[in-house]
């Protein structure tokens, strides 16, 4: 119902009686009535769950708290690792988006040769041509895991996409492919081995640029490399040059000398040789590294020829700290050092020297800090900005990062563990947080863990392409049973007692395990056999567990239909997920609320109708205002349907300011510190006022978003709301007895504009603000800013 303004003295008394709400004369205000007495629903508190994936550095270089970044000297980069062996040239790394570029950039028409041959990786070649800055094309040979071939375009501002028609095939490992590529204005046509395989008429052609090739997630080889006008003159036939020197991702070197990443590392694919050229020193080192006064533990291994090694930080010129570690010799060793600066620095420079000549090969570089040592590893300002979240669960350790996931390899001593085998949205990681520094950080805090295990399924929905995995990593199921095994084992099973091992002695008793993660680019009728095949062994070895299966993703009802139709009582959650774009703040959370009733009726007419929803994944695209509302707005939308929803889980949780996409993130970082963005802001407030029972509330039918809960004794009730609109809103809440109300407070959020955000120089532009309602017998009233949210708490006398 809504009460309209009166007239005449009622007016003057209106007026008095909003004043001290700074309600503006001519306001409406909007009725509710709210009934403790009633309870619709009961709300899970894993509702404000969360979910840690490992991209964009959110946990290597971010919540593990070893500063060194590609510590193991893995990671090529987009440059790749090029070197020129006789005739050839060779790509080594198996990073993805790998390119070399060569050429005229002025060149228009012309036809392109080489002969290629993988040699290692997942995919198969990148063909470019018409190269210039961000306009480019390439036919992507071997592409999609090894699937199909087809031509991709990128644009300026636009990204890059496929186009024309693709064509099923794939890149044969070890053996030589003759590729011609020609193009003529907008027509482009390429054959292998003498077949035309693709071609393709651009009307908006980029009409000039360099070649190139390169590689996705690959190794490769290259020679005969030609380049002719249309009327056959060699325009270039030679083969690139590339740096005498490779360094790894995020390494530079110093000093007089030569320097690469090589083979032969002490238990991955590369580390770094250091070639002094006489007495004096050369090294590589790394910046930026924030210092603060304190003791900071590290060590490296090396192995060499000659030479002796000196770590050191410096501030620009200025020596903070450093030590001698010796002469190193034939066989790696592991060389501890602790460093102890008395001042700190911002963007401090850490060094890792060779002096007296000779060879040496570097590996396995790390540095903590005591802080972080302290509390078990993690970095302190990010540990308790999970923390202060207090997750009643959250969800490990992907996302597209679990479908590559190979949790063996990620156990134990730092130094023995390798790579994860992909370069993942800007990040490779090196896999220092595995399942023991996740599930102890878990214990610390009081969180529920819920692992999500690679079945084996392709996976090519992430944004890096596709998830490849290697032949030779072993049986799926087997690895999910003896991760289980690990973690819930008694120390008389083989990886139980490992596990103690480790450190654990007591098993970390995880409940929760999800069956790989969008799996939809394998076809529902894959991801059903994996259940089938997953879900009775994995219950026969552990019956307390609790599955879940990959549901939707947005609002794709006819995958939920076949997959709980098929296997439904093989599992107890149907994970869904959606992203919402920022600019539906407002009606995003009404239409997914109401898609999370169409799947619960049907759940209820399933041979499974206790299963419950759990969406693990969801967000607004933005770190913007727009978020917070949505956040506000859906968390909302699944405590009403609590009798169907149970577990929530937004993406992404941490995220390095540095990256070039997803800027969505709770907790945003650079090696300095971290700002809140919206979403984490007003979670929080809902979670911190969180109550297990919705309670009925009637009002009218409009823009704003309200939810009303009571605590468990009845004494406390919660007022959750959004004003997704620009205007101030006048309230009034008519509170039923038998609950008598004796005091409301406002907690709220309203920056004054969509565009308002945190950044790491203004961490407070967005905050919590707090105001008192005024209470009159049981009516309750108060305005509301535009473009808000927030929680009324009231307390019953």
């Amino acid at each position: 119902m809504r009460t309209v303004k009166a007239v005449g003295l009622w007016v003057g008394l209106v007026i008095l009686m909003w004043a001290n709400c700074g309600l503006a004369a001519d306001g409406e205000e909007f009725s509710f009535q709210v009934n403790p007495g009633r309870v619709l629903n009961r709300i899970d508190e894993k509702v404000y769950g969360h979910f840690l994936e490992h991209i964009y550095h959110s946990a290597n270089n971010g919540l593990w708290g070893d500063l060194v970044w590609n510590r193991s000297m893995e990671i090529a980069g987009t440059g790749g690792l090029w070197t020129v062996e006789g005739d050839e040239l060779v790509q080594s790394s198996r990073s993805t988006d790998i390119r070399l570029l060569f050429g005229d950039a002025s060149w228009g028409d012309y036809e392109f040769s080489c002969e290629a041959m993988k040699t290692g990786g997942g995919e198969g070649f990148l063909i470019l041509f018409r190269a210039d800055g961000d306009n480019y094309y390439w036919y992507n040979l071997g592409g999609w895991g090894n699937t199909r071939h087809a031509l991709e375009k990128g644009t300026q501002g636009r990204g890059r996409g496929q186009v024309g028609r693709s064509m099923n095939g794939r890149i044969e490992r070890d053996k030589w492919y003759k590729i011609v590529l020609r193009c003529k204005g907008g027509q482009f046509t390429i054959t292998v081995d003498g077949e035309e395989w693709l071609s393709y008429d651009d009307s908006s052609a980029h009409l000039k640029g360099q070649v190139g090739l390169g590689t996705w997630a690959t190794q490769a080889r290259y020679r005969h490399i030609k380049v002719t006008d249309l009327a056959g003159k060699v325009l270039y036939q030679e083969l690139p040059q590339v740096s005498g020197d490779s360094m790894p991702d995020d390494w530079s070197s110093y000093g007089e000398g030569s320097f690469e990443m090589t083979g032969n590392a002490l238990n991955d694919e590369y580390c770094v040789k250091v070639a002094g050229s006489g007495s004096a020193e050369a090294g590589i080192e790394q910046t930026p590294f924030y210092i603060i006064p304190q003791a900071y533990q590290g060590s490296l291994w090396a192995r060499g020829q000659g030479g002796s090694l000196i770590v050191r930080l410096l501030d620009g010129e200025r020596t903070l700290a450093q030590a001698r570690l010796g002469k190193v010799s034939a066989s790696w060793g592991e060389f501890k050092f602790v460093l102890k600066p008395k001042q700190g620095a911002k963007d401090a420079t850490l060094q890792v020297g060779v002096r007296g000549g000779g060879t040496v090969w570097i590996d396995q570089v790390s540095l903590m800090g005591q802080d972080a040592i302290d509390i078990g590893g993690y970095r302190p300002d990010l540990y308790q900005a999970v923390a202060d979240l207090r997750a009643p669960i959250i969800r490990w350790p992907g996302g597209c990062y679990a479908s590559a996931y190979r949790w063996k390899t990620c156990i134990g001593p730092q130094y023995k563990r390798v790579k994860y085998p992909l370069n993942l949205w800007d990040d490779q990681d090196t896999n220092s947080y595995g399942t023991d520094e996740f599930l102890r950080m878990c214990e610390a805090q009081g969180v529920e863990p819920l692992i999500v295990i690679n079945c084996g399924v392709l996976n090519s929905t992430c944004g890096a392409g596709p998830i490849v995995h290697p032949s030779d990593m072993g049986e799926y199921l087997q690895d999910a049973l003896d991760w289980m095994e690990y973690c819930n084992g008694a120390t008389d099973t083989a990886w139980g007692a490992l596990r103690a091992k480790n450190g654990h002695l007591k098993p970390y008793g995880v409940k929760y395990w999800e069956i790989d993660n969008e799996t939809w680019g394998a076809g529902v009728e894959a991801y059903i056999a994996k259940v089938k095949e997953f879900a009775p062994a994995m219950r026969a070895a552990d019956p307390s567990i609790k599955l879940l299966a990959c549901g939707s993703g947005s609002y794709d009802m006819n995958w939920n239909r076949k997959l709980i139709d098929a296997c439904g009582n093989l599992f107890d959650y149907i994970s869904i997920h959606h992203y919402e774009s920022p600019d539906r703040f407002k009606e995003g959370p009404r239409r997914f609320e109401a898609y999370i009733g169409e799947l619960g009726n049907y759940i209820s007419q399933s041979s499974n109708p206790k299963m419950k929803i759990y969406m693990s994944e969801w967000n607004a695209q933005s770190t913007d205002w727009r978020t917070g509302l949505y956040a506000g707005g859906l968390l909302n939308g699944f405590s009403r349907r609590g009798d169907v929803f149970e577990i929530g889980g937004p993406a992404l949780f941490l995220r390095h300011v540095s990256a070039r996409a997803w800027d969505n993130a709770f907790i945003n970082f650079d090696h300095t510190g971290w700002f809140a963005a919206p979403n984490y802001i007003v979670m929080k407030l809902w979670w911190d006022h969180y109550a297990p029972e919705r309670i009925e509330l009637t009002g009218p039918d409009d823009n704003l978003n309200v939810l009303a809960t009571r605590s468990q004794d009845g004494k406390t009730v919660y007022l959750h709301i959004v004003n997704p609109d620009n205007t101030e809103r006048a309230l009034s809440f008519g509170l039923e007895k038998p609950f008598v109300p004796a005091s409301a407070e406002f907690k709220y959020v309203a920056p004054g504009g969509l565009n308002a955000r945190n950044t790491l120089e203004d961490r407070e532009a967005i905050q919590i603000q707090t105001k008192a309602a005024s209470l009159n017998g049981q009516q309750l009233r108060l305005s509301v800013p535009g473009y808000s949210a927030g929680v009324i708490t009231i307390t019953s006398k």
